[in-house]
């Protein structure tokens, strides 16, 4: 079991208490068969924050926690224990960061503050698994700006944002150096969005860019910088959804264990079943392996090393380890795993696309992986 030193294992504890108020009776809702709304997370984001737990990867000069990533993924982990996980607000993608002047009092300083919601769109209709080769969607330099036109799928959060970071191509002939980044406001006349209904009742979102125009500081980072910075994006987003992973599978056993210790069947407890030890145990050693190498590796990039391939590996590794756990906790309940009254059903959908975004597992096992094990 990875030892977390006294701070991280402080604020895990802290988070501990925090889900416990506010999020857990969320969950109850839910398992009721609640729709939950934006606002019913309030309280737990305030809360949050009264105690520092506001933007968590944004750095201290911009008022941040700067949090190293061990920290932040401890936290990740405390958190998706529970169905209904606290929101966290004050950070923005990497690249906002070094906003200046007019742009950043746009977009930087009212994100940090909590003002403005936005979702990120790079994936389109063509292809999700090779970005820098399926993005079709273009943006044309004009006197008044740009004109954005193109197709991006399964965006998520755009129903709770009021700006979309879009990825484009500004250049045909450099690849991934001919893709820049803009900012398009949810309200722009030339955005179109069809709500695209998910396993688990996620909504994501298509969008459609028709004659887009925005203005010359919605261009972010500078002219062909953005596949740049929507990869740094997602290799911190696979940290987090491998965390993401880790908690959930580390609830399923939990609420395996206890089952399998007060359930009687066929004249004992199923703790007694072998078949049931073998799923309990195998669970265990799964999640305690990707525990080790995710905090490896997390400490590995604090340390600054080059940690994109781990990313990608820790991904695939803990969104398969968790669809193994859940299926053997659904399995050791019968029955009363498969109502949506309990949270693995809802978990069962859920992590079924985890697989998926953020590169799917072939993707990082046969593209990322192998040509970096070849190269």
């Amino acid at each position: 079991m990875y030892a977390l030193n006294e701070e991280t294992r402080a604020l895990t504890d802290l988070v501990r208490r925090l889900v416990q108020e506010h999020q857990m009776p969320l969950e109850a809702r839910v398992l009721r068969g609640e729709t939950l709304a934006r606002r019913d997370y309030a309280s737990g984001t305030q809360a949050a924050r009264a105690v520092g737990l506001w933007g968590l990867t944004a750095p201290p000069e911009f008022g941040g926690a700067g949090l190293s990533l061990v920290d932040r993924m401890a936290i990740t982990e405390e958190n998706f224990r529970c169905l209904t996980p606290l929101r966290f607000g004050g950070s923005a993608l990497g690249p906002l960061y070094a906003l200046q002047g007019e742009q950043r009092a746009r977009y930087l300083d009212p994100i940090l503050e909590g003002r403005l919601n936005y979702c990120f769109a790079q994936t389109e209709p063509g292809g999700g698994g090779d970005p820098a080769g399926a993005i079709l969607t273009h943006a044309r330099e004009t006197d008044r700006g740009w004109v954005i036109n193109g197709a991006k799928i399964w965006i998520s959060s755009f129903q709770e944002a009021d700006v979309v970071f879009v990825v484009a191509r500004t250049d045909k002939n450099k690849g991934a150096g001919g893709i820049s980044m803009f900012a398009v406001a949810k309200d722009n006349p030339g955005l179109h969005a069809r709500e695209v209904p998910m396993l688990g009742g996620f909504k994501t979102h298509q969008l459609t860019f028709s004659d887009c125009e925005v203005d010359a500081l919605a261009l972010i980072g500078g002219e062909g910088q953005g596949f740049k910075g929507a990869q740094q994006a997602l290799s911190a987003a696979r940290f987090d959804v491998a965390a993401r992973a880790l908690g959930v599978a580390q609830r399923a056993y939990e609420m395996m264990v206890e089952h399998a210790k007060q359930r009687v069947a066929f004249g004992g407890p199923l703790s007694e079943k072998q078949a049931v030890q073998s799923k309990i145990v195998d669970s265990w050693i799964e999640i305690q392996q990707n525990r080790l190498m995710l905090f490896h590796c997390a400490a590995q990039d604090d340390a600054g090393q080059d940690t994109r391939v781990q990313a990608g590996m820790l991904k695939m590794l803990c969104t398969e380890m968790v669809d193994r756990v859940v299926d053997r906790a659904i399995q050791i309940h019968g029955a009363a795993g498969c109502t949506y009254e309990s949270p693995l059903a809802h978990w069962y959908d859920h992590q079924r696309m985890a697989r998926i975004y953020e590169g799917p597992t072939d993707v990082h096992k046969y593209r990322v992986i192998a040509r970096h094990l070849l190269a």
